[in-house]
């Protein structure tokens, strides 16, 4: 078993973004006032969603990149699934903040998250299978 490098360029990026968001979501709680909840305030229920919605998936999708990586899976199928993912993170955020309703950039985030996740978790199934 290899060392997942692509996984931990990625896992490195993610976590970057992790703590830039909740350092936003900190400053917006303090602008409001707000040590729990959102007080019915748009901007910082949309900040404490993008760190939220992060933490919720981050970790589970790149745990199934860096065993599919591990697994032998080619490099470059690796790299789009692990690109497209981190690409995704980056747009939730920006779509949050832009309007409370519906965005491209979110729905674009959300998507490549389900799309890798999903995908990356049935080729995890299928690989166990194999080897049983």
């Amino acid at each position: 078993m290899t060392y997942p490098i692509i996984t931990a360029i990625a896992a490195g990026i993610i976590i970057n973004l992790q703590m830039i968001l909740m350092m936003i979501c900190g400053k917006s709680r303090y602008k409001h006032a707000q040590g729990l909840g959102d007080n019915g305030q748009p901007e910082l229920l949309a900040r404490i969603r993008s760190h939220g919605n992060l933490a919720e998936n981050a970790a589970i999708v790149l745990l199934v990149l860096g065993l599919l990586e591990m697994a032998g899976i080619s490099q470059t199928i690796i790299a789009i699934a692990a690109t497209s993912f981190v690409i995704g993170r980056f747009l939730h955020p920006i779509g949050l903040f832009k309007t409370t309703g519906a965005s491209i950039p979110r729905a674009a985030g959300v998507a490549t998250t389900g799309i890798v996740g999903m995908t990356g978790g049935l080729y995890l199934i299928y690989i166990a299978l194999g080897k049983l």
